[in-house]
């Protein structure tokens, strides 16, 4: 067994590829052996996968830029590894009345079909064998569901669900194009008050003859990449002042843009700010030490004079006044103190200002006591 492991380890480091299963959205990886009968036009292959790897019959896989549809998957003779028979989808189940939007499928009899340009089949009587996952998609159709494939109009005349295969037997009908409008939905953005190095999220939600399509394939735009990008996530990064206009794109369906927003950088504030220790209540014969500094454009200044001054005393009279005093310790920092027991219940404002400057920091304080 260790030489099998060995052998089969040295092949997936070696040949492996990246698979993605469609329906889930998981990856494991896994290599490959073709078929090498070249009398069939059938993309068949052997995959080889560890046992641990999300496969199961009737998976729909995704890697090359193509779809496989697991036809088996072998009972497995050891614990390294099972192999899967797959095949190359060659059709997709888009219904008029869009219950099941862009569905791949294997047309097991398309192949050996007469064909016209490529596109328009000739098919004696009339019917064609498709499989499909049988999953959440594939449940949703009806027999009598309409759709158009090949440059023909069919029509589900059976299904029916054998080991996580979907069976779809589809009629010919007589052609009918139905009509899609496409169109896309896009989330506000702020168009204003938007500065560089600001960021945001452009959403857009995909519509076909307003039934909500949740996997549609969307691109994004900047009209100006200096003032902002946008990644294919719709991820925003404005970076300079200007106007730019994002633009979504559903590949040749529709195509949607935001309107203007503008990118100012906010103007340089140079006023003058104050900052003071809160202080709720002082207990009289009970100094408190405060800080204080001022800011100008919110950066600190200490180079800017802060004065003091006590107003609204609930008693004014100058012999209650005189209690009250500030002491500036020259650290950016005060003694406030208040003497006597006759100031007990009384209340003051305690502003800091600067002259000369539209700034103040104001704060009622109660007088307490500490017994």
């Amino acid at each position: 067994m260790n030489v099998l492991n060995d052998v089969f380890n040295r092949a997936m480091a070696r040949e492996h590829k990246t698979v993605t299963v469609r329906t889930s959205g998981e990856e494991f990886n896994a290599f490959f052996r073709k078929n090498a009968d070249t009398t069939t036009r059938k993309d068949t292959m052997v995959m080889f996968y560890g046992i641990d790897a999300p496969v199961s019959v009737g998976s729909l896989l995704c890697f090359g830029g193509n779809t496989y549809l697991v036809l088996n998957k072998e009972t497995a003779e050891n614990t390294v590894y099972y192999k899967s028979a797959i095949i190359r989808t060659n059709g997709a189940i888009t219904t008029h009345n869009l219950s099941v939007i862009d569905l791949p499928f294997y047309g097991a009899d398309v192949n050996n079909d007469n064909t016209t340009g490529n596109t328009h089949l000739t098919i004696i009587d009339g019917n064609v064998d498709v499989m499909t996952e049988d999953n959440a998609d594939s449940r949703n159709l009806q027999i009598g569901d309409k759709l158009n494939e090949w440059g023909r109009t069919w029509s589900i005349s059976n299904l029916f669900y054998v080991d996580g295969i979907c069976h779809v037997v589809l009629e010919v009908e007589q052609d009918e194009t139905p009509i899609y409008n496409y169109r896309l939905e896009l989330s506000n953005l702020n168009s204003y008050n938007v500065q560089p190095e600001d960021t945001d999220t452009l959403t857009v939600t995909a519509y076909i003859n307003n039934v909500r399509v949740d996997d549609a394939a969307i691109t994004f735009s900047s009209s100006n990449n200096d003032v902002a990008t946008i990644s294919a996530e719709g991820e925003i990064v404005y970076l300079a002042d200007g106007s730019v206009i994002f633009t979504a794109t559903w590949g040749d369906y529709a195509t949607a843009e935001t309107a203007s927003v503008t990118v100012v950088t906010a103007p340089v504030d140079d006023g003058v700010a104050i900052y003071v220790d809160p202080l709720e209540a002082i207990c009289y014969d009970f100094p408190e030490t405060l800080r204080y500094y001022a800011t100008r454009g919110g950066v600190r200044d200490d180079s800017i004079p802060v004065l003091f001054r006590i107003e609204n005393l609930s008693n004014p009279a100058p012999a209650y006044q005189k209690r009250i005093t500030i002491t500036d310790n020259g650290d950016h920092t005060i003694e406030l103190a208040v003497n006597g027991s006759v100031m007990y219940q009384k209340s003051f404002d305690l502003v800091a200002y600067v002259d000369g400057e539209d700034a103040e920091n104001r704060q009622r304080i109660k007088i307490d006591s500490l017994f």
